[in-house]
């Protein structure tokens, strides 16, 4: 296989991943070509090859098998695999790692505008205020071209200080907070593939006062949701974390098209934490 045509080939993958936003479906006839073609490309550049099958599981959900070979791809060439390598183990949940991985790529690129998105983004889920603010100190931008990029990390910091401040109020440990992002990122990223939006807020009900955290979902549908958050919550009674550590925290996945969601989905989300 040529390197016009490997390009080609990851390219390919590429595009499907930036424009596709909806539930995925493993056993796309096109998933099972691209993993074959992956794997012939491994034996002529190996880097690449496994670069390619790491995307390809990550259109399929399939988030550990992504991670591996995202890995063995930046043993072989840091180059070639380091942002999709951070980026992979943020849809993963791992995001400790990703954040390390990506102040390291930062130091290796001052101006590597990717690594920065991606601080922001996972500095923003676990609101570690100390990464994003190294990863700002590192990141250069000597013509201005990233004004935009450098004014949203700095209302990012505003805002992860401000949540902050919310989870003292709520008196919720930071370890807790980050566990559950973890489980919440990967339950979604098992089935569902592009962008969404999460907004927290303090709920005061008859029952008490809760942390709520709603995942607003585009293409999705209200029983996507349940998949969803079926698997969030399997994972999360699985998980190191007690009854009593999570007992304030409500997590819901809704679809972001639908802002009027009666209260009888909404209760059914949140029955096994309230």
């Amino acid at each position: 296989m040529t390197v016009n045509q490997a390009q080609s080939k990851i390219n390919e993958v590429y595009d499907f991943l930036i424009s596709f936003e909806g539930m995925i479906s493993p056993d796309n006839f096109r998933f099972s070509r691209w993993i074959k073609d992956a794997q012939a490309l491994r034996k002529s550049s190996p880097a690449e090859g496994f670069l390619m099958e790491a995307l390809v599981y990550r259109a399929q959900g399939k988030l550990d098998k992504a991670v591996n070979c995202a890995e063995k791809s930046y043993r072989l060439d840091k180059s070639v695999a380091r942002d999709d390598y951070a980026t992979l183990l943020s849809n993963t949940g791992r995001f400790e790692e990703a954040l390390k991985l990506t102040l390291i790529n930062l130091q290796e690129d001052n101006f590597n505008t990717h690594a920065l998105t991606r601080l922001i983004v996972d500095s923003s889920i676990t609101l570690d205020k100390e990464a994003l603010s190294q990863g700002l100190s590192l990141f250069k931008d000597p013509n201005d071209k990233s004004k935009d990029l450098l004014l949203l990390a700095h209302e990012k910091l505003n805002k992860i200080d401000k949540e902050l401040s919310i989870l003292e109020q709520m008196k919720i440990n930071i370890v807790t907070f980050t566990t559950i992002s973890s489980i919440a990122a990967r339950a979604l990223n098992t089935y569902y593939l592009g962008d969404s939006q999460v907004s927290t807020t303090i709920q005061h009900n008859e029952v008490g006062t809760f942390l709520l955290l709603n995942q607003k979902i585009p293409n999705v549908s209200i029983d996507d949701c349940f998949m969803i958050y079926d698997k969030y919550t399997d994972d999360l009674i699985d998980s190191e974390l007690s009854f009593k550590d999570y007992k304030r925290i409500v997590y819901n996945f809704l679809p972001l098209e639908d802002e009027d969601l009666s209260n009888d989905d909404l209760l059914s989300q949140q029955g096994i934490l309230v």
